[in-house]
């Protein structure tokens, strides 16, 4: 597929006055103040009074003094700004600083998300270049009170758009002339609403703006059909229509409702009826859960920083070295010690070939666990995991889950991988693709986890299965369709064999009640459900019963996942 360009618009904020003055100033030659943003797909965005955005060349600082074509990248808008909304609590208006946080940094994100690549490095070097003599760091207060106002402006004034036309409604009434039309949608359709009407009836025209309004607003759960009876005579002497108007309802086949008038209370307060009883509120949500659903939302992570300085010491002895690895360092300690406003990027195309290297090469486990943990402490940026959700095929992420799933590979690699994935569900642009594209992967390093012989393993697992449940739970909640798909069959097996099994840590105990609850609640068709049939056939109800018993059991919680279990 054909990207769209990547182009940087670099701008002098001195107008040439660096170039002429420098010398005098600060005894070196600087060139320009420069000031930077990013275009894509028509949008100029940079970084001022926070996130900004404007038309190329619209912003007040003009047109740029030179534009670098930084390559081509086919990310769709919605991808590109949801990694822009991520980047805005790093990139706030009060983090601004003219030096050491400034729009060439969000440049150098925001280029290395679209196309992998740095902006200049005469560009992002400027900073250090100017404090490095006596004059900068002397003239430092003087030159960030003079460029700040125009550094940090507002955003100039949208342009004038002309008012949207009206959107079309997203659902519409069928007009059906033909019996063995009507009879198919009645057979089929859930939920079937018909609007027997005729052309000379007058009070049927009080209705129609009610009923149409009615299945632009139910249209996705219903079907509105309008019946010309003097167009189609054959569906009023089957139907037995004798007067107009005349609403019928349907559910599953079946008539659940019959009346005659035009009243739009009426109508409305019938088609409200019989939403109700096509889709009736599911069970779950009479129950009271204060402890399965009063768990944070927010994911489980592994922020713990490990010894950098011995695990280049470890590598070294391991005879790896790399130049991306003392960059990965360098971030790491820069965002430990500063936040991510303070840690510029490594070149993640260069870590993720240097990882995807050492798996190939065939390194020990004892060579790749620094390397992934290394990994799973970068992931936590959101920066880092919205990148590596873009990867091309998820390349590094699958050759990392395959070796760590390896039953003959050290347990500490495994350990670190499932950290890491925790660390990952951080990236909103990530979550999707851990759990479709890299479902298969996800699920088997999860399932086989949870059963694995050392504690702090099925601690990491229920974590993450804990993770990947919140997320269907969330996307269920929104009314999405269901997101898990497979995953939630396969993992229900491995949290009741693993909620069975655990007796050494009361965490692991709970994550694992926890998940199989998020699992569980406000599934589907609970009668005809796998899932449910799944736990029967597992005996689940009794195996959580067992655990209400012991010692290290969340009795509160073992007691919300047998409401969950009980028998409709």
């Amino acid at each position: 597929m054909t990207g769209f360009p990547v182009k940087l618009y670099v701008y002098d904020l001195s107008r040439g006055l660096a170039r002429q003055m420098s010398m005098q100033f600060i005894g070196k030659q600087i060139d320009g103040v420069w000031h930077t943003s990013v275009t894509y797909q028509g949008v100029e965005y940079y970084y001022g009074a926070g996130v900004q955005t404007s038309v190329p060349g619209g912003t007040h600082h003009g047109q740029p003094l030179e534009v670098v074509d930084m390559g081509e990248s086919s990310l769709p808008e919605d991808v590109l700004s949801e990694y822009i909304e991520s980047l805005k609590d790093i990139y706030r208006p009060e983090n601004y600083d003219l030096f050491m946080h400034n729009c060439n940094n969000f440049s150098q994100d925001l280029c290395q998300f679209l196309v992998g690549k740095d902006i200049p490095a005469h560009i992002t070097g400027l900073p250090q270049e100017v404090l490095q003599t006596p004059f900068g760091q002397i003239m430092k207060p003087m030159i960030e009170q003079s460029l700040r106002p125009i550094t940090t402006a507002p955003s100039a004034p949208a342009p004038v758009r002309q008012p949207p036309l009206k959107p079309q409604p997203r659902h519409h009434v069928l007009y059906v002339t033909s019996a063995s039309h009507l009879e198919e949608l009645i057979k089929r359709k859930r939920c079937v609403s018909v609007f027997f009407t005729s052309s000379t009836c007058a009070p049927c025209r009080i209705a129609y703006p009610k009923y149409d309004e009615l299945a632009e607003m139910y249209g996705d759960k219903c079907v509105f059909v309008k019946v010309d009876i003097n167009q189609a005579y054959d569906i009023s002497q089957q139907w037995q229509i004798t007067a107009t108007p005349t609403f019928q309802n349907y559910v599953d086949g079946e008539k659940v409702d019959d009346w005659k008038g035009a009243s739009p209370l009426t109508l409305e307060g019938n088609i409200n009826m019989l939403i109700q009883i096509a889709y009736p509120p599911h069970s779950h949500r009479k129950l009271s859960l204060p402890n399965i659903l009063g768990t944070s939302s927010h994911p489980i992570t592994y922020t713990r920083i490990p010894p950098l300085d011995k695990i280049i010491a470890k590598l070294e002895i391991a005879g790896i070295k790399d130049q991306i690895l003392p960059r990965v360092i360098t971030f790491i300690k820069e965002r430990e010690a500063h936040g991510a406003r303070e840690a510029a990027l490594p070149d993640l195309h260069l870590w993720a070939a240097f990882i995807q290297e050492q798996i190939q090469r065939g390194a020990n486990s004892d060579a790749l666990f620094p390397i992934i943990d290394l990994f799973r402490v970068a992931a936590i940026d959101v920066r880092v995991g919205s990148w590596f959700a873009e990867e091309s095929e998820h390349k590094t992420l699958r050759s990392v889950i395959e070796f760590a799933s390896d039953d003959e590979k050290s347990y500490q690699v495994r350990l670190v991988t499932l950290q890491l994935l925790c660390n990952l569900f951080t990236s909103h642009l990530f979550v999707p693709h851990l759990c479709q594209e890299l479902g298969g992967e996800l699920s088997q390093l999860t399932t086989s986890s949870l059963l694995d012989v050392h504690s702090n393993v099925r601690l990491a697992a229920s974590s993450l299965a804990f993770n990947i449940t919140a997320h269907g739970q969330r996307r269920r909640a929104e009314g999405a369709e269901e997101v898990l798909g497979e995953i939630s069959i396969e993992l229900v097996v491995a949290l009741i064999e693993g909620i069975d099994r655990e007796t050494e840590s009361g965490q692991t105990l709970s994550r694992l009640l926890t998940a199989l609850g998020l699992l569980l609640y406000c599934a589907p068709n609970i009668r005809d459900s796998e899932l449910f049939a799944i736990c029967d056939s597992l005996e689940a109800r009794d195996v959580v019963k067992r655990k209400k018993n012991e010692p290290i059991a969340v009795k509160g919680l073992c007691d919300e996942v047998l409401l969950l279990l009980a028998p409709e």
